[in-house]
Formats: C-alpha cells, structure tokens, sequence
C-alpha cells in the first residue's frame, strides 16, 4: 500500500506534469514555423485538436472572411441528381464533431488528389440505395451583398473597414446615422502647465 506522502508527492507530481505539458502546448500552437516546432506538433498535436488549442495569434482578433459550406451531388443510373449538405450542418458549431467536419470538407477542398476519392468512397457506401453513378464536391462560397439583392429586398448589411482591413458587418436597416470624417492621429506628448 501506497504511503500518505508518497500519494501526495505522486498527485504533485502527476499535476506539474500536465501544467508542463499544457503550457507547452499553448505555446507551441500559435508559434511559426520551424523545425523544432513542427517536431513538437506532431507530439502535441492530438492535444491540441482534442482540445481546440490549435490556433493562431490572431485568434482573438481574426479576420471577416466570407463564409463556405460544402455540398455534394450524386447522379444516380436514371441519370437524376441529389443535392447534400455535409454532416457539419447536422451540428451546433459548439459540438466538437462540427470542427472534425469542417477540418475534413477543408482538406477535401484543398487538396482534392489526396482526399477525393476517399469522399466519393463514403458518399457512395452512405447513398448505396441511390446507386450513384457520379459524386460532384462542391464548395459553395458566399457572396458580397450587391444591388441587385437590395432590388430583391433582402435585409442589407454595411461593411465597415478599419484603418488595419478588418471588416465588421452591420445590418443597415439598425443604423440611425453614420458619422465620416478625416481620421485624426493620435496626440502623444507633455503639455506645460
């Protein structure tokens, strides 16, 4: 049987192990690139997709990009085609499955030799009673908001740019009035008084 202070010194032991590990992780996530580093993320990378800890620097200030869902035709042997929306859209983009999907529709999309037949193989097993004879992957992307879709009446939205190229949404039918003016520097020194 274990002693009472071999248990304690065991727990302490156990518990600064994981503080190690988990700070290492955090800071290997967002460094750049480099031999070590890629050495390290092979490690570590399990962790860090288990736990969502494999971002970016920018993660608390990320870039507006537009938006992506990835769909998939099959052609059946009548020659007919059913449109599919991917498994991510099945999901709360809380749940962790949500980002095991997008992260794979990403790989598909970029690297379409490595990855594709490995989708088509699934979608036709998942779609047996179709007996497809063609899978089609799409991506589709979404647009920037034009005139035409103001003639259509869909709700508009303002897109707002910052002096860095950051962008922020608003809807426009919630804004009272918007103020433009010169951007004005800001005024750094020491006043007499």
């Amino acid at each position: 049987m274990i002693s009472n202070a071999w248990r304690k010194r065991l727990a302490y032991t156990a518990m600064s192990v994981f503080v190690v590990w988990h700070s290492l992780a955090m800071i290997v996530a967002p460094a750049p690139e480099s031999v070590t580093v890629q050495g390290l993320r092979v490690l570590l990378q399990p962790y860090l997709t288990l736990l969502r800890l494999d971002n970016g620097w920018d993660f608390f200030a990320p870039t507006v990009g537009h938006m992506s869902q990835f769909r998939y035709v099959i052609e059946d042997e009548a020659g007919e085609n059913f449109t599919f929306v991917q498994e991510e859209a099945e999901f709360s983009r809380l749940n962790p499955s949500y980002f095991w999907f997008r992260a794979w529709h990403d790989a598909i999309i970029d690297n379409p030799d490595d990855y594709a037949d490995v989708a088509a193989a699934r979608y036709c097993r998942k779609h047996a009673s179709l007996h497809p004879v063609s899978i089609t992957l799409l991506e589709v992307q979404e647009q920037d908001f034009t005139q035409a879709d103001v003639l259509a009446g869909k709700p508009a939205l303002l897109t707002l740019v910052d002096d860095k190229g950051r962008k922020v949404l608003v809807a426009a039918d919630k804004v009272a009035y918007v103020e433009i003016g010169e951007p004005t520097g800001r005024r750094v020194g020491f006043g007499a008084i």
